[in-house]
């Protein structure tokens, strides 16, 4: 299947399957990296079709909305309640301390 999906191919994303190797090109992760990512069932929902196996474009569309609310409630809790708004270079992890030369 090629990615992104044509209109005309569905707009229903319950009738889209997607296999392995589409998931992995709509998530930019590499060969290794995607079929890791593919049997982690913590971290992607599992197929709905097994040998081959196939994953609902639908199910892999509510699962990154959850992830992204995830992230957001993950980010609201790094802003401080006296602060509007943190610099990126303060949310970054702070350079290691360099030692004084003499």
């Amino acid at each position: 299947m090629q990615w992104p999906p044509d209109a005309s191919d569905s707009d229903d994303p319950r009738h889209v399957f997607l296999d392995a190797r589409d998931v992995m090109t709509r998530y930019g992760w590499g060969k290794t990296k995607g079929y890791q990512n593919l049997k982690d069932r913590e971290l992607v929902p599992p197929p709905v079709m097994t040998h081959p196996n196939r994953w609902r474009l639908d199910q892999l569309l509510a699962w990154e909305e959850k992830r992204m609310a995830l992230a957001e409630a993950a980010q609201g809790a790094l802003l401080a309640p006296d602060r509007e708004e943190l610099t990126l270079t303060e949310l970054l992890p702070q350079p290691k301390s360099r030692r004084q030369s003499a």
